[in-house]
């Protein structure tokens, strides 16, 4: 009975060894792979909130968070010491990596343009600017009112959409003192230009008065048009003894060729 005893004691006590082993073996196996997936991994800086286009970036503005070391975007930083006081070239939304193609040295329009494209401002008032609604990011076509070679004053004058589809860099607006003496408001708006359509719009501007139009934001196609003249305006006015319109007999259209002009009727 005893030897029986002691037998089941043996065993036990092999079983309770064996047990324990198996324990501190699954411990140990999960604390080298904690300590394997913390060499795995990278810290790496990350927006802790949406830094918008041009803004400089300060401490409070981001933050550390690890990432494996297959998931680590080139370009990015581990440290928030190497992204402050850069500025941001594209708007960062929060939890998104601040990368080195995305930040510059500093703040300013320089920063902002595409490869290639030229910053120009015109001046234009509240009306002009679409009441205030035209802001940084938004996409404009320009208008032009002139006259056209060969003919005089205000009755030749033509509305035409010289550029289309434009970038608006900035909104800004000042203070400026009028002919008799009074402040009044007045707004800039910097637009991305191609150098070719830099000189456009300076023509344009020099000759007459610029206006902008606001286009949608998935509106990018270029339309083609002739251009307005104060004919095209009064073509259809309704007669007012309330009979049809009055329609032009003739329509003209003007086509140059170089520095030579012919005008067609149809």
């Amino acid at each position: 009975m005893q030897n029986r005893l002691r037998v089941a004691i043996l065993v036990a006590v092999f079983f309770g060894l064996m047990a324990s082993y198996g324990i501190y073996n699954f411990l140990r196996q999960q604390r080298l792979a904690s300590e394997s997936l913390k060499s795995d991994t990278q810290d790496v800086v990350v927006a802790a909130l949406e830094i918008p286009t041009g803004t400089i970036i300060s401490p409070e503005m981001v933050k550390v968070i690890p990432y494996l070391q297959t998931s680590v975007p080139p370009g990015f930083f581990s440290s928030p010491d190497q992204v402050n006081g850069k500025a941001v070239q594209e708007t960062v939304v929060a939890g998104e990596p601040l990368l080195a193609s995305r930040l510059g040295a500093k703040a300013g329009l320089t920063m902002l343009l595409a490869p290639g494209q030229r910053a120009m401002a015109i001046k234009v008032d509240e009306i002009i600017g679409v009441s205030g609604f035209i802001a940084p990011n938004d996409r404009v076509d320009v208008i032009a009112n002139v006259t056209p070679p060969g003919e005089d004053g205000q009755e030749g004058q033509m509305s035409k959409i010289v550029l289309q589809n434009k970038r608006v860099l900035s909104a800004a607006q000042g203070i400026e003192e009028r002919k008799d003496g009074k402040a009044q408001v007045v707004s800039s708006i910097t637009l991305e230009l191609a150098p070719e359509e830099v000189e456009k719009l300076s023509i344009a501007s020099l000759e007459g008065r610029i206006l902008l139009a606001l286009r949608g934001t998935e509106d990018v196609g270029i339309v083609a048009t002739r251009g307005s003249t104060k004919n095209d305006l009064l073509a259809f006015v309704p007669r007012v003894d309330g009979g049809p319109p009055l329609l032009p007999d003739k329509y003209r259209v003007e086509v140059y060729q170089g520095s030579t002009k012919t005008v067609q009727e149809f």
